[in-house]
């Protein structure tokens, strides 16, 4: 059932994510979010033992302790990215709360797997373009933001985090 569950949100999430984010039937409080993100910290590690980049894993970790540190981390990335969302969001004029800030992240957090995906620069781009699609429509509408204000703030986020991911490469 969980499966099934995680599959639909993650669809949603990706395919409709102005539908996802006007209906509160999904709305994920810190629990389920954090559920969210270590499940997408450890479906990466296994999509990197699948797509044969087990030397990350053969290095001084290994793979146990791997998917032991995957999903913590997925999760405090959340946290950090929901802070990030909310400092920007309080100063575009939102009076949501940080759970609001949080579900966004959550929210976000399917791309962890994706990016494992498309991991190669030029691919990259493509996820962290939709990454910002799905953030700014989060923002919208789960602090109604103005839209166009939404997308240029954390458009100039991403943009930025593309820059670091450029640098890294």
């Amino acid at each position: 059932m969980i499966v099934r569950r995680v599959i639909d949100r993650s669809a949603a999430i990706l395919l409709q994510p102005h539908l996802y984010f006007t209906c509160n039937d999904d709305f994920m409080d810190f629990g389920e979010g954090t559920v969210y993100a270590a499940i997408m910290g450890t479906l990466s590690v296994v999509l990197a033992i699948v797509m044969g980049g087990d030397t990350m894993l053969s290095g001084s970790l290994g793979l146990i302790p791997t998917l032991i540190i995957s999903p913590m981390v997925a999760v405090l990335g959340t946290f950090v990215m929901a802070g990030i969302i909310h400092v920007l969001c309080q100063s575009l004029g939102s009076r949501s709360d940080f759970g609001d800030s949080f579900h966004v992240s959550a929210s976000a957090s399917v791309f962890i797997p994706i990016s494992q995906v498309l991991s190669d620069f030029p691919l990259i781009v493509l996820s962290m373009g939709w990454a910002w699609w799905v953030v700014s429509r989060g923002v919208i509408h789960g602090h109604k933001v103005e839209p166009r204000r939404a997308e240029i703030v954390f458009g100039l986020l991403y943009i930025s985090l593309l820059m670091l991911s450029a640098t890294a490469h």
